[in-house]
């Protein structure tokens, strides 16, 4: 009897402690939404929206090979080479993010730079940062005597082309016109010469049918 009782008494403890796991139960937590990168066609192709934000972004970028050949192509005091030919590589990536104002699109842009002779000789610098915004420019940007229209090399107005600068300028349709101020730590002096930071260009340019045209003008207060 006693016997009887006892397993009488754990079929029902087995009874409530099945009943217990069965009230409760283990629910899975709802998977979070998950946003995915959405295509941003207001500023062209290629842009598309950080996720959270109502920012564009576009990345893009070039690389570039080339192979110098003549008589010690690459001979100088840092880069000495004593072959007839050197090959030298460039990985460039550009950052544009575009965010609308009351003002008009906000545009920031950064450009690194990544230069490599050899293995061991390579070099990575910033080559533009800057914001724009209603005509307005403002950062680390290339003047208009090296802005591409006659191509890369340009050192008609400078030797050094890449300024910390402060520009305006006005766009209507195929005609464009502007100034800067630019800081000209890095230009070239007169012997007994010290720089006093500062110059001023202007850029007037635009196309017609087939043709491009610019006229560019500068002042160094030095």
């Amino acid at each position: 009897m006693n016997i009887k009782s006892l397993l009488l008494g754990s079929a029902a403890a087995l009874a409530v402690v099945s009943g217990a796991q069965a009230a409760d139960a283990i629910v899975a937590a709802e998977p979070e939404p998950v946003e995915y990168v959405r295509v941003c066609d207001a500023y062209g192709t290629g842009y598309f929206y950080i996720p959270g934000t109502e920012t564009c972004l576009k990345i893009e970028g070039y690389i570039r090979f080339q192979v110098n050949v003549g008589d010690r192509p690459g001979n100088s005091v840092d880069r000495p080479n004593d072959s007839d030919w050197d090959a030298v590589t460039r990985g460039q990536v550009q950052f544009t993010a575009k965010s609308d104002t009351e003002y008009g699109p906000l545009t920031g842009v950064i450009v690194m730079q990544f230069n490599a002779d050899n293995a061991s000789d390579q070099e990575a610098h910033l080559d533009s940062a800057y914001l724009d915004v209603a005509g307005f420019r403002a950062g680390l940007f290339y003047s208009w005597w090296d802005d591409g229209l006659s191509g890369e090399t340009d050192d008609i107005g400078s030797v050094e082309t890449l300024h910390n600068s402060i520009r305006y300028q006005y766009e209507s349709g195929d005609f464009y016109a502007g100034l800067s101020v630019d800081e000209l730590e890095d230009g070239v002096y007169k012997t007994g010469e010290t720089s006093n930071n500062v110059g001023v260009a202007f850029g007037v340019g635009g196309t017609a049918g087939a043709f491009s045209y610019q006229v560019t003008g500068g002042w160094d207060f030095d």
